[in-house]
This record gives C-alpha cells, sequence and structure tokens, in this order.
C-alpha cells in the first residue's frame, strides 16, 4: 500500500535544509545513520509492528516522506557537485518490517551491525525500517531494531517515536485516541533560527573566528577487524542517578559535563592528554523562533566542537564542559558547528589528520538526550532495555557516548568503530568513566 493522497488528494513537498541535506548526503555514503533498538518482553505479532508504524505515518508527515533528487548543484569544494534534495509524501510505501528468527539470544546484535553499515536505498521508499528479531514466533523476548536517516530524526524524535509506538502494541484505541494529527511536514532548523553575522566574523568587526581543529586519540594499531561500529552498554541504577543528580546540583554544573568529565578524565588517564576537542550535539528547538508543536519528528539538532583542559579534578572539568558550551551557544553557535558542507578551512585541518587516524575526527563526542519519557509496562508487554547508535565505521570520533534519563536511572550507550579502537581499549575508557560517575559524591 502507497501512501499516495494525504490532504485535499494532494502529497506535500518541500526542500530540505542545509543540515538535512548534510546528512542524508552522509546517510548514502553510511556516515551518521541512527539506530535504536527496543527490547521488548511478551510475544509480538510482526502485524502488530506494521499496524503500529502504519499507524504513526499517519500521524507525521516526514515518516511517510521520501527523498526525491532534483538538479545537480555545483560548488568549489569537495564534494564539488550534490543533488538538490525534496521531501516528498506522494507515492511512499509502508515503513517495511523484516523478520528474523535466530536462536542466538544475541541476533539482535548482528542486525543492528549490518543495519548501521546499510544505508536506506534512494526512491521512494521512507526514511525509515525495522526488523523483529526474535528466536522463534513463540519467544518471550523480542528486538525491535529501527534504522533511520538522521535527517528525518534526532534523539528526541526517535524517544517519541519509540514510546508512541509501544504505546499502540499496549492499546491501539487508547493510543489513537490520545493522538494528534500533524498534517505539514515540519520546517527544517534553518527555517526558524535566529539570524546570525557571517559565519566566522564577529558583528561590527572583521576580526575572524580562529578555526579550532580536532584534537584526536593517539592512533591504535587495528588488523583485521571487520568494518562495522560496535556499541557498549552501561546502566547507573535509580540510587546512583540520584546521588550524581545531587552533587550535580552541589558543583553547579550539567548532567552533560558530568558525563563528558568522566569520559575526559578517562581518556587522560589512559593517553596523558591534557586537552582535548569535545563534539556535543545541541538540540535547537529552544533556539529556534518556530512555534513547533510538542511532538514534531524531524532533525533538529547540531554539532559543536569545542575544546577543553583536562586536570584531575572531575567537577571542575564538568563546569568547563557545561560554561563553553553555554557560551557558545550564546555568543555564535554557528562558527563551531561543524554540521555544514566543509570549506577550505576545514579541508586543511582535518582531511590529512582525519586519513592517517582510522577517518577519526575528534575523540570524543557526546549526546545527553534528557528524559527519554520511555516506561516499562506497555499493557501485555514490558520494555526491558533501550540501546541507541550512530554508525561511525565511515568517519566519526573514537567515542560516541549517548545518555539518556528513564525512569530514575542513566542509560549510557557508547559507540566506537571496529577498526579505530579495540573491544579491549572501548570497554576500558567506558568503565572507567562509568565507575567515576557512580564515585561522586
Amino acid at each position: 500500500m502507497a501512501f499516495e493522497t494525504w490532504e485535499d488528494g494532494l502529497g506535500e513537498t518541500r526542500p530540505l535544509g542545509e543540515r538535512e541535506q548534510l546528512l542524508n548526503h552522509l546517510h548514502a555514503r553510511r556516515g551518521l545513520i541512527t539506530m535504536q533498538v527496543l527490547h521488548v518482553r511478551g510475544r509480538l505479532d510482526p502485524a502488530q509492528v506494521r499496524r503500529a508504524l502504519a499507524w504513526l505515518q499517519t500521524q507525521h508527515p516526514i515518516l511517510r516522506a521520501h527523498i526525491r533528487y532534483g538538479k545537480i548543484v555545483w560548488r568549489p569544494l569537495p564534494p564539488f557537485a550534490y543533488r538538490r534534495r525534496w521531501f516528498d509524501t506522494e507515492g511512499t510505501p509502508e515503513i517495511p518490517v523484516r523478520v528474523v528468527e535466530d536462536p542466538d539470544p544475541d541476533a539482535w546484535r548482528k542486525v543492528l551491525a549490518d543495519d548501521m553499515h546499510t544505508p536506506i536505498r534512494k526512491g521512494t521508499r521512507p526514511r525509515l525500517r525495522t526488523t523483529l528479531v526474535r528466536q522463534s514466533p513463540d519467544a518471550e523476548i523480542n528486538h525491535i531494531v529501527i534504522c533511520a536517516d538522521h535527517a528525518t530524526l534526532d534523539a528526541q524524535s526517535a524517544n517519541m517515536l519509540a514510546r508512541r509506538l509501544l504505546e499502540f502494541l499496549a492499546d491501539p484505541a487508547v493510543a489513537q485516541h490520545d493522538s494528534s494529527l500533524h498534517t505539514a511536514l515540519p520546517p527544517p532548523i534553518e527555517a526558524g533560527l535566529p539570524s546570525r553575522p557571517a559565519s566566522g566574523k564577529k558583528s561590527g568587526s572583521r576580526e575572524e573566528t580562529t578555526y579550532t581543529p580536532a584534537i584526536r586519540l593517539p592512533r591504535q594499531k587495528i588488523r583485521g577487524r571487520k568494518k562495522e561500529t560496535r556499541v557498549l552498554e552501561r546502566h547507573l541504577g535509580p540510587t546512583s542517578t540520584a546521588t550524581l543528580a545531587d552533587a550535580l546540583k552541589a558543583n553547579r554544573t550539567t548532567l552533560h559535563g558530568a558525563v563528558t568529565a568522566a569520559f575526559l578524565l578517562a581518556i587522560r588517564e589512559r593517553y596523558r592528554l591534557d586537552v582535548m576537542t569535545l563534539l556535543t550535539t545541541v538540540d535547537l528547538r529552544r533556539l529556534s523562533t518556530l512555534a513547533l508543536p510538542p511532538e514534531t519528528y524531524g532533525c533538529y539538532v547540531d554539532i559543536l566542537r569545542t575544546e577543553h583542559p583536562i586536570t584531575d579534578d572531575f567537577w571542575a572539568t564538568a563546569r568547563d564542559v557545561s560554561f563553553k558550551l553555554i557560551a557558545t551557544l550564546a555568543k555564535d553557535w554557528e562558527s563551531a558547528a561543524i554540521m555544514k558542507f566543509p570549506d577550505w578551512e576545514v579541508y586543511r585541518h582535518e582531511v590529512g589528520p582525519t586519513l592517517r587516524n582510522h577517518r577519526r575526527l575528534d575523540g570524543l563526542a557526546v549526546t545527553t538526550a534528557g528524559e527519554s519519557g520511555l516506561g516499562t509496562s506497555y499493557g501485555p508487554y514490558t520494555l526491558e532495555d533501550v540501546t541507541r547508535a550512530v554508525s561511525l565505521d565511515m568517519f566519526g570520533p573514537s567515542l560516541f557516548v549517548i545518555a539518556n534519563e528513564r525512569l530514575g536511572s542513566l542509560d549510557l550507550s557508547v559507540g566506537y568503530a571496529a577498526t579505530a579502537m579495540s573491544d579491549e581499549e572501548a570497554r576500558w575508557l567506558t568503565d572507567n568513566a562509568v565507575a567515576r560517575l557512580e564515585c561522586q559524591r
């Protein structure tokens, strides 16, 4: 079934914004493919998942949009040409649901790794696909693997998608009764951002902002490894999370600052580095002048680079991370943003070091997505856990940390490229950082 008519018998279309263009361009090259795995207890029929996703498509135009390619855009820098892209809702089929049955209880990890390495193909396909992984049709544990083009979903959207999907599975009648229909494609980030002076310039001045090159972790010798992104999962329980929250208030900093400080201090202990650049995913909804509905699916994030000294003082490092991020947002976040087609300054500083270091950018990236809104009990189903990741095997930081709060606990998903970092190294850094978070008072 194709969604051929939506509003007054007509499909809807709009051009992708600059960041959406870049994310879709990267997606086709296996870059920043976004993933979420819902680990659900309870016998689950694939037809139920298909009905839930089909209903969600009726609610959110971005889920029923495919990408249409237009004229060639030429630029003086690589990539020298790319196709102009448009979101189009007419003729988009339903979100596909594949079923994988495998007696291995960890089969979902292979599906996750394969999906992160496999872009959604071009054409009229929706920019989301799902796989239901189970050991048998009567299995009590099911894994719903969701793969998305980052141009259409960010962390907040992915959490909303998961929540509404599970609510529909719990009780379709209640979910549909409580729903609010979104009839128009959401606007791109750029449509509501405040106007800024030209990037790299201070208002009223010709002085240029100094470019901040990436600082990378020491290059590791990794031989014969498959190109894939691997994920480690760690959890802080309610007691440890509540203790950490009290410490954050006492030390006047944020959860993002603390999570980042923990990994920076682990990096300092391991590699003796006294300074590190950091990539932070920033939700731009709060900077937008658009009156977006509370549940607006789409991608409203940018990635900012900041530089931080690392000392043995955990809380001083955490405050430095928080302060510099806030100051960067207040001053001119566009000068620190990396989600844009690169200019000569980027190529001059980054191409050589990136190629020499297994296509690694900065040593660390951190996303703190806040409270996920996900519960545990959904009718006959129990959400046991959630795994989140983005693909890093094409390029990216050495470690990509995603932090979500759920039911008073803190969930961490730590991704890394198998060709750039050993499993032992990634595990040591992650466990060291988590231990630091658990011991803070």
